[in-house]
């Protein structure tokens, strides 16, 4: 075979070798993703939906705005903290991503129904999204 013939068959291999390997990738990262729709507070599963109808609702202002969700205090306490100000809280992320505030912290911050956790009067960094795990120690 010439050189004319063998270079694009070669270049259709790769084509097909590097499809294949993005098809597989998406279909693993689709079959492991975690469930948006529960959130894990101290080792226990919980629907977003139950939380959101048993804590009460706070607003605070940021420098986003007025924003809407769960008082992060009260949560802890219905979930049965036993001693909310002794505590260090860990918000992990789905991205892995994550960050550990003392309760002076959180007793300022919220839960919105976007499982993003927001802190007014604070860094962005300690502000974390798509929230999968609140970690208590």
């Amino acid at each position: 075979m010439g050189k004319d013939k063998l270079i694009p068959i070669i270049a259709m291999i790769l084509l097909l070798i590097g499809i294949s390997a993005s098809i597989y990738v998406h279909a693993i990262q689709n079959t492991t993703l975690i469930n948006s729709d529960t959130i894990k507070i101290n080792g226990k599963e919980y629907a977003i939906d139950q939380i959101f109808n048993q804590t009460e609702k706070k607003t605070i202002t940021t420098d986003e705005g007025e924003i809407t969700g769960v008082s992060l205090e009260d949560l802890m306490n219905n979930v049965g903290i036993k001693c909310t100000s002794c505590s260090k809280y860990t918000f992990k992320a789905k991205d892995g991503y994550q960050q550990t505030v003392d309760y002076n912290i959180l007793k300022t911050g919220i839960l919105t129904n976007e499982s993003r956790v927001i802190f007014p009067g604070t860094a962005h960094a300690l502000w974390v999204q798509d929230v999968i795990e609140i970690e208590v120690r």
